[in-house]
């Protein structure tokens, strides 16, 4: 398929309410003005400084510099390619994408050969559970977990027969050998081609846009290993999705919350029972992948771990993870050493409620599970116990919360809550054991790529121009030679360029001003996209582009007289005219710096 025609994309954007996308993700967005702002769902921060422009089409944080268009807000958010996000928001308009035919290259061509073949797999495990006599025990093992048919068809479910059946079948569709090794299938063993998978049932993994990337094999006998996962792989790596995710995927933008369970059997029977919001890692503890991509959407997250040593460890690492992203966390076992999916089968959906209602915060279910029952405890513990917990507090984001946290656990080990502090603030420090590690998303924002400020005439200029494009054209006016800033400098002569073309008269519209931007690299985008969404009064943008033009022109020309001026040449007497020039200006520069004051 061929580059998506410019029609298309224009077609895509005059359809799509910018304001009620963004929403979607972002519930807080709030009208400011002409425009909406929220706190920036891309970095932590407490001030709103994330604004999106409709007139302009345009997104833009001031924190963190994200922006773009109503594309590369979708991209960002969801993770997705460009073309991703153009079919998707294509879908969404029910607007037809044209694209003239054009050959893919390897990369593209490889990548979509490896989508088809894993979803020819998904289906052909999914028809094996159904109709295979051999798969009458993978099929009692789902009836007997509780499962119902619409479950083990919406989650395409399989089974992978003990004597294979997937590679013949696969090359009789023309997948070749390489293609099966590369995404997992099968690999090289003895000098045969064998199947990854056999006398398992089987688990789709879906990525987040919703492809089948991977699966999860689990024995019904008394086999090594239980569960088994796609070897990772360039579709595939189980540090990066979670299972049951993309079907969670619109109950968690409508709730902005996701209950995080540990195996496949909790999410179906989670799902099954009503909880549409329910996933899980890969038989991982939570990884920085996950939590980046679960910050994008939720604003809750709540854990459901084994009540064992290693699933409270894997809940509190995850938790911690989670709070450092200034995401709300909760945490909640089920009771009598069952799995939620057992709770569910024996209690039903009422008794999951229960145990989630009873979740606690964070550093009261750490607590809980460190002192346990220890009604008195000696110094040395109290030290111990309190250093693992404050390294927790430590990385709240939250000082109203971190006090709270003090509060109560001074209570709990009847300690001073003052040397807790004192305690707490070596830790932030890096002078207690362990440091504490700043997720770069709550940094400060990082300098300008010049690593200075852009020069405030300079972007007096650009923010008059971009007001009025067709002024850039006026060399008169102003030039290249008018900047001092590098990329004030690359940013005029992209807005001149695109002045120059067809259709230009219309610049300051959301389709001219997305492809200028689209023209620059992304740096100067970002700095144009944050003169195009400061909203201060411009007035006649020609005559205070040719005020700061006529200054910083004076300016220049006065720098060159005074070497002339005060000897510093050997050029002989001072010609009257120049000191006659030198003076004017001198004057005219000090009346105009009168009448700003």
């Amino acid at each position: 398929m061929g580059r998506i025609t410019e029609a298309s994309l224009e077609e895509v954007r005059e359809r799509i309410d910018f304001v009620e996308l963004v929403r979607e993700y972002v519930p807080s967005l709030k009208k400011a003005g002409r425009d909406f702002k929220a706190c920036c769902p891309f970095h932590q921060e407490k001030t709103p400084s994330f604004y999106v422009v409709p007139e302009k089409g345009i997104f833009h944080c001031f924190g963190c510099e994200a922006g773009g268009n109503v594309f590369g807000f979708l991209m960002k958010i969801e993770g997705l390619s460009y073309v991703e996000a153009v079919e998707k928001l294509a879908e969404r308009a029910g607007v037809r994408l044209v694209r003239p035919e054009r050959a893919l290259d390897p990369q593209e061509k490889e990548r979509l050969s490896l989508r088809r073949v894993l979803e020819f797999a998904r289906e052909h495990y999914h028809s094996q559970l159904l109709r295979l006599p051999e798969a009458d025990a993978a099929r009692r093992y789902f009836a007997k977990r509780g499962l119902a048919k619409e479950t083990i068809e919406a989650f395409k479910l399989g089974y992978a027969a003990r004597s294979g059946g997937l590679l013949p079948a696969a090359t009789r569709q023309g997948f070749g050998k390489e293609l099966l090794t590369r995404c997992g299938l099968a690999s090289e063993r003895e000098g045969r081609l064998r199947e990854h998978f056999w006398a398992r049932v089987l688990f789709p993994i879906l990525n987040a846009r919703g492809e089948v990337c991977g699966f999860g094999g689990r024995v019904l006998g008394d086999d090594e290993p239980k569960y088994l996962n796609s070897p990772d792989n360039v579709m595939f790596s189980k540090g990066r999705v979670l299972y049951g995710f993309h079907e969670a995927l619109p109950t968690i933008r409508k709730e902005r919350h996701a209950l995080l369970l540990e195996g496949y059997m909790d999410v179906l029977a989670a799902h099954q029972a009503g909880f549409r919001n329910a996933c899980a890692p890969l038989g991982t503890a939570l990884t920085e992948d996950h939590a980046a991509l679960l910050k994008r959407h939720v604003d809750r997250v709540t854990f459901l771990f084994d009540p064992d040593a290693a699933g409270v460890r894997a809940a509190v690492r995850g938790g911690e993870l989670m709070m450092e992203r200034g995401v709300g966390v909760a945490l909640a076992t089920v009771p009598d050493g069952l799995d939620p999916d057992e709770l569910l089968q024996r209690g039903g959906p009422e008794s999951l409620k229960s145990v989630l209602a009873a979740a606690e915060d964070l550093v009261s279910f750490q607590t809980r599970f460190l002192l346990g029952n220890e009604a008195k405890l000696s110094p040395e513990q109290k030290a111990a116990f309190a250093a693992r917990i404050l390294e927790t507090i430590a990385k709240c984001p939250d000082e109203v919360l971190k006090s709270e946290w003090l509060s109560r656990l001074a209570q709990r080990l009847k300690t001073d809550e003052g040397s807790l502090r004192l305690q707490l603030r070596k830790l932030s420090s890096g002078g207690g054991k362990t440091p504490v590690r700043r997720h770069a998303a709550a940094a400060s924002p990082a300098p300008s790529s010049a690593g200075q400020p852009m020069p405030a005439e300079d972007r007096d200029i650009l923010f008059c121009l971009l007001r009025s494009p067709a002024l850039s054209a006026s060399e008169e006016l102003v030039d290249e030679a008018d900047f001092s800033d590098e990329r004030a400098c690359r940013i005029f002569l992209r807005l001149r360029s695109a002045v120059g073309v067809p259709d230009s008269a219309k610049g300051g519209g959301a389709r001219w001003i997305a492809g200028f931007l689209e023209s620059l690299e992304p740096a100067d985008a970002s700095a144009a996209r944050s003169l195009l969404c400061d909203r201060r009064e411009c007035g006649d943008p020609a005559r205070l582009v040719s005020d700061i033009v006529g200054r910083l022109r004076k300016k220049r020309r006065l720098a060159e007289l005074e070497p002339l001026i005060f000897g510093k040449t050997k050029s002989g007497p001072v010609d009257p005219d120049i000191v006659t020039e030198y003076k004017r200006l001198c004057s005219e520069l000090q009346g105009a710096q009168r009448n700003t004051r």
